[in-house]
């Protein structure tokens, strides 16, 4: 089943011509669309959805940078799942797929929880907190200064002990950073009778038992509203002579890769349809920085092999593990993001990627009675989206 999309207009961006899109307004209900410009006059305009398993899921996300013209950065942005493996192999949570992030599971807000900002609701229930925010200091150059704004979402999940609050973060550099905190209380709690308890003693002769969070978001982007225009490059850079020398890899077929710290590797997903004024391709850079900690489970888990996929764009393929059987076209579907990817090509294709993050947690005596909230996150930042740095005069 293909995605419905429609464009319609035409309009010159620096020498080239781009596909203008329809207003974001158009793709959902009043009550589910945000139009937000920040100081700068920077705008982020875009839908959200309330979904059983994925919770909040936000689509047709447009940027207009200060200077220039509102185009599409995301057809559709989600959480497509939380891996969460003990390390004594009592359990292995899935917990967008087992439990869901969203119905029951999301929480009512208050206004408490939303200091200065908009709550916004699903029916009756308040889901979303929507902020405006200072994100500090943007840049400097000697005496020169400029203080940075983001529009900021999250909700927060129950997921057993657990509260999961998924950030949605919009910066007015056009840059993003999607994000996980995790909170409330410690799942699973074991008495301390045997030395190799996988955990770590929180008192009272009590352990909390040690486990991993691996977070998988799901992202279409279709940059500029053509999904078949996208592209995915790996940057690798080579020491050779004591020097570093850029390798840059295009994925021609579906594929699965690793973050490389010694090869400093990240990704760009670029459009060929799209340039800036100076005629540079404009794309994101998808920068996976939080690697320190990686989960490589069994051969029953082979999604847990990879950090970063490219696979080409399936209604049946929606989470990264314990996907759907089937649709209710009767389609079988395969079961994990290691069997999405299977050989196929993906040139002047529609294509999905998915990074991964993980967090190694070893509980502490301080997780109790409540834990603080620890954030896992992935951050897409503007390549060549602009011709300078959008917040200098």
């Amino acid at each position: 089943m293909s995605k419905a999309k429609s464009f319609a207009k035409i309009l010159t961006l620096g020498l080239c011509l781009c596909p203008c899109l329809a207003e974001a307004a158009e793709f959902c209900d009043d009550n589910y669309y945000i139009n937000v410009t920040l100081d700068n006059q920077t705008r982020w305009d875009m839908c959200w959805e309330h979904r059983g398993l994925t919770g909040i899921s936000l689509h047709h996300v447009f940027y207009t940078p200060p200077r220039g013209p509102r185009l599409l950065v995301l057809y559709r942005a989600e959480l497509a799942q939380v891996h969460v493996p003990y390390d004594d192999n009592g359990i292995r949570y899935h917990d967008i797929t087992d439990y869901g992030f969203g119905r029951s599971s999301m929480l009512p807000l208050a206004t408490a929880d939303c200091p200065k900002g908009q709550l916004l609701n699903f029916y009756d229930k308040t889901v979303i907190c929507q902020t405006t925010q200072s994100r500090g200091e943007a840049y400097r150059f000697g005496s020169e200064t400029k203080q940075g704004q983001a529009l900021s979402l999250f909700s927060v999940s129950q997921i057993g002990s657990y509260s999961y609050i998924p950030r949605w973060t919009f910066a007015d550099d056009g840059s993003m950073e999607f994000a996980v905190g995790a909170t409330g209380a410690l799942q699973r709690i074991l008495p301390d009778d045997q030395m190799q308890r996988p955990g770590w003693n929180i008192g009272y002769d009590r352990v909390g038992v040690s486990h991993l969070h691996n977070f998988f978001w799901r992202l279409d982007f279709d940059l500029g509203g053509q999904g078949n225009k996208d592209y995915v490059e790996q940057i690798d850079f080579v020491p050779q002579a004591a020097k570093l020398t850029r390798q840059t890899t295009v994925f021609t077929k579906e594929a699965a890769s690793n973050v490389s710290p010694e090869l400093a590797r990240t990704w760009l997903v670029t459009s060929s349809a799209l340039k800036n004024a100076k005629q540079q391709a404009m794309g994101y850079e998808i920068q996976l920085n939080q690697s320190g900690q990686r989960d490589e489970g069994p051969d029953l888990e082979p999604f847990t092999k990879h950090d970063f996929y490219v696979t080409k764009e399936k209604s049946c393929e929606l989470y990264a593990s314990h996907n759907i059987s089937t649709l209710d076209e009767g389609d079988e579907c395969a079961d994990n993001l290691a069997e999405f990817v299977n050989d196929e090509v993906i040139t002047g294709e529609d294509i999905v990627v998915w990074p991964t993050v993980s967090f190694y947690h070893m509980p502490r005596a301080e997780d109790m009675p409540n834990m603080d909230a620890h954030w896992s996150s992935i951050r897409l930042v503007p390549m060549n989206w602009h011709t300078q740095n959008p917040l200098t005069r």
